[in-house]
């Protein structure tokens, strides 16, 4: 399989998830200096406002060590995941306005990985995925592992990949389609009745082979796609 990457974006990101992070954290030093050598009431409004932002900053550098700060990182758990298909397969990862792209004899897919754990489910009669166990509440609350709207983040992704090809003058025929995955350990997905495909990490690589085999791209086509889009490092 060959990789697209784009370098340049993911050194950068990995930089700023740092600084928000050691900013978080002096931050929240100040804060509780100030909360705790507090003489007067204004010095402890003072306190509680550098707080806030504090507060803020921990939550953002959360969600940014899970995609750029930690290693592997998605796009290298994808890849790892994927590891074994031929050069028949292309992974772009955040250079075609999503984050993660596969093009090659199965069709062209977008990737949505998702770090949360416990059982991943589909609830048909309200039209939505679940989450059983995994964190506790504080965990879910503050750590964000709690589950997203999927369904709405796959519309996005269908949105932005959309207008990426239109700024970028790229056409072809083929639908993309998209199939979420789970890579924690402790995430054990059962959503089969789900809208779109929706699996553990592990089974990534044979889903690819299966669906090769059901709607088998020509290399005709895969290198006319590839054509338009960035090429392989």
């Amino acid at each position: 399989m060959k990789i697209s990457n784009n370098n340049r974006l993911i050194q950068r990101n990995k930089r700023i998830s740092q600084i928000v992070l050691y900013s978080a954290l002096a931050l929240l030093v100040i804060g509780l200096i100030w909360s705790f050598t507090g003489a007067d009431r204004t010095q402890y409004t003072i306190a509680y406002i550098i707080l806030i932002p504090a507060y803020i900053l921990v939550q953002i550098s959360i969600y940014l060590a899970n995609k750029w700060g930690r290693s592997p990182r998605p796009d290298e758990i994808i890849g790892l995941s994927l590891k074994g298909l031929n050069d028949q397969y292309t992974l772009y990862n955040y250079n075609t306005g999503v984050p993660h792209l596969l093009v090659g004899p199965a069709g062209v897919w977008i990737i949505n990985p998702y770090h949360q754990i416990g059982i991943i489910t589909y609830n048909s009669g309200k039209n939505r995925y679940e989450q059983k166990g995994g964190a506790n509440f504080i965990a879910k609350l503050f750590g964000q592992e709690s589950l997203s709207n999927i369904e709405k983040e796959s519309k996005i992704a269908r949105r932005v990949f959309e207008d990426y090809k239109k700024k970028n003058n790229i056409s072809f025929d083929v639908e993309p389609k998209i199939v979420n995955i789970f890579f924690s350990e402790k995430a054990d997905v059962n959503a089969k009745n789900a809208p779109e495909i929706t699996i553990h990490s592990d089974k990534l690589k044979e889903m690819f082979r299966s669906q090769a085999k059901l709607n088998l791209l020509r290399d005709e086509k895969i290198n006319q796609i590839r054509s338009q889009l960035p090429d392989p490092n």
